[in-house]
């Protein structure tokens, strides 16, 4: 039986027409509240357990010592509230002296205790030029020949990668993609991170935030996250995001003195942590500020590359949103980065009126075509979604249960016309809609649920879901492994340099047995 007809196809090309234009101002201001994109705060991991003298205290792979201990390797407080020390920078891959002519304040990874703080030197000691000695039962710090009070230069351990577009090479008929990157916002160390057999394999945390108050490190033991990407094969590029402030992004982007800091500090942080590159996520900005935006993100691939760091931004499709779209000078960004994240989503945001899908194969398709005529191709990345949303025509005004098993009982399509055609609920009695986010993982178990109600549509390479209940009415475009090939597909006929996804945790373990290791290779 054939529930998705020509009228409704029709009908949803019409709308999906009106959404190019208005779908990303009406979802924009929402973002930030979106639980599709919320960033949970990151709650400190490393015990507050005071460590007297040079010990080394082992605790679920962390090495904690004192940071008085540290004093003698010349580690000394830049400011103890925030927890910060000071460094010095060494000069960049090209000789280039001019970032590291003042000393850098950085968070090391710890936990105020009673008489200072506890530091993981774990994955730290190495760029800091600290030494240990083994003991019988105890590890302890190896004093330096002599103590200094002297910051410490912080040590480029690796020569540089070079991860230009030269390693991709483009994408051969044959091949898939050469760049996958995954955005990691939960950012737990202990997650599963399943290696994936992509050219280049990167995760990239949301990690840093830039406001007028400097920069901000999410997670106050990044360290073991770092481990945890490296260990399984993945480079690690962290998110540098503006908090989809306007006001507070025109701040920074009109004080030179603080971006020469902050830029300071990320070239700090990227050789305490050994990351290879960055992605700059800077969302909702004033149109007015579209020069400085420009001129900010040269400043700091600038300084990156000089450290021999890949630069990468995220912009949306371009669009007629000036916050949101327009505020993106793609043309004139794209010659200072390495990569331009397409964020090929929110098609159809939260606060649309209409219900829609979050990204059809002909608007992503539209959004690719479009941000080719401003950028080359083999620095665009095509990112993907792996959530879509559950939206419902509420007749009673009650949202519907999160617990699939207690949704209100199906209408068979059998029973009523207005089910086949899609008009149940509609025309009748006045309906409340409500939208909720519905991640990849999640799809799965309402697809096979109400496997009877959903049907493939060949135009925008989705499966739908037309659900009449009693008492309302649900519809879904559902992302799963069947819509992502077909997405895949662009890469390859447009020579993009690869794919991203927004984000993790959102996917299901089968994601990763099926879809990636067999699509990004």
């Amino acid at each position: 039986m054939t529930y998705y007809v020509s009228l409704r196809t029709a009908c949803l090309a019409a709308v999906l027409c009106l959404a190019v234009s208005t779908v990303m101002a009406a979802s924009g201001p929402s973002k930030a509240d979106d639980p599709a994109f919320v960033v949970p705060k990151v709650s400190n991991p490393i015990p507050a357990e005071e460590i007297k003298d040079l010990q080394i205290i082992e605790d679920k792979g962390r090495w904690l010592v004192s940071d008085k201990a540290l004093e003698q390797y010349g580690v000394y407080p830049a400011n103890e509230k925030k927890g910060t020390y000071w460094f010095r920078l060494p000069p960049a891959n090209d000789g280039q002296t001019l970032w590291n002519t003042e000393q850098v304040p950085l968070v090391l990874p710890g936990q105020a205790v009673k008489n200072g703080r506890t530091i993981n030197i774990r994955y730290v000691r190495r760029p800091l030029g600290i030494s240990y000695v083994l003991g019988e039962g105890q590890n302890e710090l190896l004093p330096p020949a002599k103590a200094t009070r002297t910051a410490p230069l912080l040590q480029n351990l690796d020569e540089p990668v070079s991860e230009s577009k030269d390693i991709f090479k483009g994408n051969a008929a044959d091949e898939k993609v050469g760049l996958a990157l995954f955005w990691d916002p939960v950012m737990d160390e202990n997650a599963d991170f399943h290696p994936v057999p992509a050219k280049k394999s990167v995760m990239s945390p949301c990690a840093f935030r830039l406001s007028t108050k400097g920069v901000e490190l999410r997670d106050p033991d990044f360290a073991m996250l770092a481990g945890a990407y490296h260990e399984n094969g993945y480079a690690m590029w962290p998110l540098i995001d503006n908090n989809f402030d306007p006001q507070e992004t025109h701040a920074v982007l009109h004080d030179t003195g603080l971006q020469d800091q902050m830029i300071r500090e990320l070239v700090g942080y990227a050789l305490l942590y050994q990351f290879k590159g960055y992605n700059i996520d800077f969302e909702n900005v004033n149109y007015a500020d579209k020069n400085a935006l420009t001129a900010f993100v040269g400043k700091m691939s600038e300084a990156f590359h000089t450290y021999g760091l890949t630069v990468s931004m995220d912009v949306t499709p371009p669009s007629d949103s000036p916050n949101w779209s327009m505020v993106y000078d793609r043309k004139n960004l794209a010659p200072a980065l390495d990569y331009v994240m397409l964020m090929a989503y929110d098609q159809t945001g939260r606060t649309s009126p209409v219900a829609g899908p979050v990204a059809a194969y002909p608007w992503v398709e539209k959004a690719v075509q479009d941000t080719l005529e401003l950028v080359p191709a083999d620095k665009v990345v095509l990112g993907m979604p792996l959530y879509t949303r559950i939206w419902y025509e509420s007749e009673n005004g009650k949202q519907l249960p999160k617990d699939l098993n207690q949704w209100p009982a199906a209408v068979h399509p059998s029973a009523t016309q207005s089910a086949v055609s899609g008009t149940a609920g509609q025309g009748k009695k006045s309906t409340k809609l409500f939208v909720r986010t519905l991640t990849m993982a999640d799809s799965e178990v309402i697809m096979k649920k109400y496997k009877e109600y959903i049907s493939w549509n060949n135009e925008l390479n989705l499966h739908y879901m037309d659900l009449p209940l009693i008492g309302g009415h649900v519809k879904i475009w559902f992302e799963e492994e069947q819509s992502l090939k077909k997405k895949i597909q662009l890469i390859s006929r447009y020579r993009l340099s690869g794919a991203s996804f927004w984000r993790k945790g959102f996917e299901s373990q089968q994601f990763w047995q099926r879809f990636a290791k067999h699509e990004l290779t």
